[in-house]
């Protein structure tokens, strides 16, 4: 008899869960998935445009081929938008998660932090952009960064010789170096990540801890023994919205280049071939963190291996 409650209380959760992404779904199936086959279309097809609309004429894989054979731009800054992923990444979860951690402690003031690290999530959207680029506010925030936040020529060589002579890689310097140079990049990117990993922390039962701390763990072994395992589900979800949120930035050098040759030089199979190679670039980025991740966080109550 307990045996079918469960299972039935298992298919209503099932259920529910379905009807959650049911929206999702559909906007996947009568939305992305067509608007996706328009686009390969699109990028096997030179495009005439016309009074009465526009003609296809096939040409087949020329423009991928072109893409990498012919132009002298795609490939490096396709590959620079790649790279970005593995600089940019690290430093904005592990920003995200330590503040979220302190965000999940009780100290006078909270709601007000809480406010103040929601704002970067208020910053990237597209009304706040648009106000942004017209009223020339990114401007001053140009200006403030080339001052690198007050760093003097003198402080940065002191910073790097201080990290060059503790023995540290010269990779991991540079990170460090273009993190201090990207605070504000930083801080706006990480506003959506902070709450879902919050959320994640808040989820997490408060007896757990009290249990460990009367095995004798201490705050390192609390973070790595339970916090971290528990928010797995989030720190993925964090890991896909960042990558996409980084390489789909309409502020990029690939990107910017692509709508360039589609829409100011009317090179729209050139473009739209380019803007197929990088979704899949992209999706094969998202694949391969994610196998990473899989081995590499288990989710709460999976057996360990």
């Amino acid at each position: 008899m307990k045996r079918q409650n469960k299972s039935h209380l298992l298919q209503r959760r099932a259920l529910s869960g379905y009807f959650f992404v049911l929206p999702l779904l559909l906007g996947l199936a009568f939305v992305f998935v067509p608007n996706l086959i328009q686009t390969f279309r699109f990028a096997v097809n030179d495009i005439a445009l016309s009074n009465e609309g526009y003609t296809l004429n096939s040409v087949g894989m020329k423009y991928f081929k072109e893409a990498f054979d012919t132009d002298p731009h795609f490939v490096p800054y396709l590959i620079s938008s790649m790279k970005s992923f593995i600089t940019d990444i690290p430093v904005i979860l592990i920003f995200s998660l330590f503040i979220a951690s302190i965000l999940n402690t009780k100290f006078h003031g909270r709601g007000v932090a809480r406010i103040i690290f929601f704002v970067p999530v208020i910053l990237a959207t597209g009304v706040i952009a648009t106000v942004e680029t017209t009223t020339g506010i990114m401007g001053i925030v140009e200006e403030s960064r080339q001052l690198d936040i007050g760093l003097s020529a003198g402080e940065k060589v002191e910073i790097a010789t201080l990290l060059t002579q503790i023995n540290l890689p010269s990779q991991l310097i540079e990170l460090i170096g273009g993190a201090i140079a990207g605070l504000y990049d930083i801080v706006k990117s990480s506003g959506m990540q902070i709450y879902i990993l919050l959320a994640g922390m808040q989820e997490i039962s408060p007896s757990l801890y009290e249990a460990a701390e009367v095995e004798g763990c201490n705050k390192w072994e609390f973070f790595w023994k339970i916090t971290f395992p528990m928010i797995g589900a989030q720190i993925k979800v964090c890991v896909v919205y960042t990558i996409i949120d980084i390489l789909a930035d309409d502020q990029g050098t690939l990107v910017d280049y692509i709508n360039g040759l589609a829409f100011r030089n009317n090179m729209y199979a050139q473009g739209t071939a380019m803007y197929v190679i990088y979704l899949g670039c992209i999706a094969v980025v998202i694949g391969i963190v994610l196998v990473l991740l899989q081995k590499m966080i288990r989710y709460q109550g999976e057996e360990a291996r």
